[in-house]
């Protein structure tokens, strides 16, 4: 079963790029598979977009999934939250993703204690 993913950030996200990269709703539609009615609707929120889906858009526009959720194009507490919801839905991909970069990051604060222990 594929997880879905809405947020007030993502619908934004998706026409402001959209329209930064010059395409259109029928472009992003055939690059996505769908129709364009239906990817209409995603943009207004009318449709959920399914997390393969929202990989492909993140490759389209070269953003990281973060990025979708966030209009101010940095990670802000809102798209933080949205992300969070986003994961519980069971999206194994994001979620490995997840724990990976925080691995990453106690990694790195482990060797910036020990140095500054030195």
């Amino acid at each position: 079963m594929s997880s879905f993913v809405t947020g007030m950030g993502l619908k934004e996200n998706l026409i402001l790029l959209r329209k930064k990269h010059g395409y259109t709703q029928a472009d992003v539609a055939d690059y996505l598979g769908i129709d364009t009615t239906s990817y209409g609707r995603i943009e207004r929120g009318e449709r959920k977009l399914n997390s393969e889906r929202l990989q492909l858009i993140s490759k389209l526009y070269e953003v990281n999934l973060n990025k979708l959720f966030d209009a101010e194009d940095k990670l802000a507490d809102k798209s933080d939250l949205d992300l969070l919801n986003y994961l519980k839905q069971d999206n194994d991909f994001l979620r490995n993703c997840l724990i990976s970069k925080e691995k990453q990051i106690e990694s790195l604060i482990k060797i910036l204690e020990d140095k500054s222990l030195k």
